[in-house]
């Protein structure tokens, strides 16, 4: 079962930036190779299921996306000086939260690419075939 991306919160990126970003499609669950640990691989982007119903595909990425966020799931992070919180995109779902304006913010980002051992084909979804 794959998932389809494309859905961005109004006025994080501009018109430009959105050309620059058609809908992907993506596996909605996946192994993670190092632990062989299942994961769903869901965003607040997703929109669709492929091959599902419109209406019932919005209707699932809905039940398990609030199903991956209950709070025994949840973390939020209390933020102090000289804090550092780390996380594995494989099978972390995680979003960035406001913050008071007046409050100075430094954020550094590293991001370690994935790689065929990391499982970074299987996340596509298989090619589709010709009809016969």
């Amino acid at each position: 079962m794959a998932i389809r991306a494309k859905k961005i919160a109004d006025g994080l990126a501009t018109t430009e930036e959105l050309a620059a970003l058609p809908p992907q499609c993506w596996r909605m669950v996946w192994r993670n190779p190092i632990n062989d640990r299942g994961a769903l691989y869901l965003a607040s982007h997703a929109y669709a299921v492929e091959g599902m119903d419109p209406i019932a595909g919005e209707k699932l990425i809905d039940e398990l996306t609030t199903a991956a966020t209950t709070p025994d799931t949840t973390y939020i992070h209390a933020w102090r000086a000289g804090d550092v919180v780390m996380w594995d995109n494989r099978a972390t779902m995680h979003r960035g939260r406001p913050w008071p304006a007046h409050e100075a913010r430094y954020m550094v980002r590293t991001t370690i690419s994935a790689t065929a051992v990391d499982g970074l084909e299987s996340m596509r979804p298989p090619p589709r075939l010709a009809a016969e």
